[in-house]
This record gives structure tokens, C-alpha cells and sequence, in this order.
């Protein structure tokens, strides 16, 4: 599974699910990391207080809804 670091907020992407809800376009880049190693994933949850980003767990899915409906 690759993964997405993003340092500047202690925050861990999945990277094939990663959108704009996730909040990193403010990330610079030299504070992202690119990762394929689930213990170093691991050491930074429990070590180093970083979380899993809600939002890109899974797939992201985006709705568009019209308030009007023309016939």
C-alpha cells in the first residue's frame, strides 16, 4: 500500500485515495513523503502522534446536487 506523509501536519494519506478534502495543498514539498513501509507508518502513529486522515480511507465519492430541476 503506498502511503503519503504529510509532515507539516502529522498526517497519513493513502495515496490512491488522497483528494482535496485531506486538506495538503498547503503542505510544502519538501514536507511530503512518499511511503511503501507500513511498520515506519506504524512507528509514526505510535511515536511520533501522527493520524490517518479521515478522509481518504477509501474511496472519496462527490455529489453534486442542483436545487432546481428543469423539466
Amino acid at each position: 500500500m503506498n502511503y503519503f506523509v504529510d509532515h507539516k501536519k502529522k498526517r497519513i494519506h493513502k495515496k490512491q485515495y488522497a483528494g482535496d478534502r485531506c486538506g495538503f495543498v498547503g503542505t510544502p514539498a519538501d514536507k511530503r513523503e512518499f511511503i511503501d513501509c507500513e511498520k515506519y507508518i506504524e512507528q509514526l502513529e505510535k511515536q511520533e502522534a501522527y493520524e490517518k486522515c479521515p478522509y481518504c480511507q477509501s474511496l472519496q465519492l462527490t455529489v453534486n446536487r442542483h436545487s432546481e430541476v428543469q423539466a
